[in-house]
């Protein structure tokens, strides 16, 4: 799909990536003073525009380079904006960052194992609801990966960045069996955001 910019790509992309961002959370910054209304034109800020940050995986795999590039594409075409390979005809570049890291969760609940005593007994609200003894606690612990993109937009004329969105996920292994759909889902959560409105 890299370089084909039809009407027909945009128009599918859009209906296809609408409908997938469901279990990505994703928070937007912009420069609150900065105009977007006369954004036409986008470029990436260079030829490899993915940076890696903090991961879990001490090797990121290459090919989500492309696929993000992709998705990206798509989702910005769909909303009418064109892209081109000459930074300094765009209007706007992008970059983007991903990464993960792996999180412990520890949940603790008291258990009846233990037993209970008491049960009758007297003079305790006419026989019911005895004292209990011997609560024990059953602790579970698991351990999983989250997940996180993060891209970029630069004003190319001022040179500076203008807005930032980020989407994180708890990844499952369904998750990366479903590689491309996984990707366009983080990314179309996180372009619902741009242009951001006043």
């Amino acid at each position: 799909m890299r370089g084909l910019k039809t009407g027909f790509l945009s128009v599918s992309a859009a209906l296809v990536l609408g409908g997938c961002a469901s279990g990505f959370k994703a928070t937007y910054d912009s420069d609150p003073g900065h105009d977007f209304s006369g954004y036409s034109t986008f470029a990436w800020v260079n030829e490899h525009p993915m940076k890696v940050g903090a991961s879990a995986d001490r090797m990121v795999n290459p090919m989500l380079e492309p696929r993000i590039m992709d998705a990206v594409e798509a989702e910005l075409i769909a909303k009418g904006f064109n892209y081109t390979n000459d930074l300094e005809a765009a209007d706007f570049a992008l970059s983007f960052t991903v990464g993960s890291r792996d999180e412990i969760k520890v949940d603790s609940y008291p258990s009846m194992t233990g037993g209970y005593a008491g049960y009758g007994y007297p003079g305790h609200w006419g026989g019911w609801g005895g004292a209990y003894y011997g609560y024990g606690t059953e602790t579970s612990v698991r351990q999983y990966t989250k997940g996180m993109l993060a891209i970029d937009i630069f004003d190319v004329d001022e040179h500076r960045p203008v807005w930032h969105g980020v989407a994180t996920k708890t990844i499952y292994d369904s998750d990366r069996e479903k590689l491309t759909e996984t990707v366009n889902a983080a990314v179309n959560s996180i372009m619902v955001g741009f242009p951001p409105t006043k």
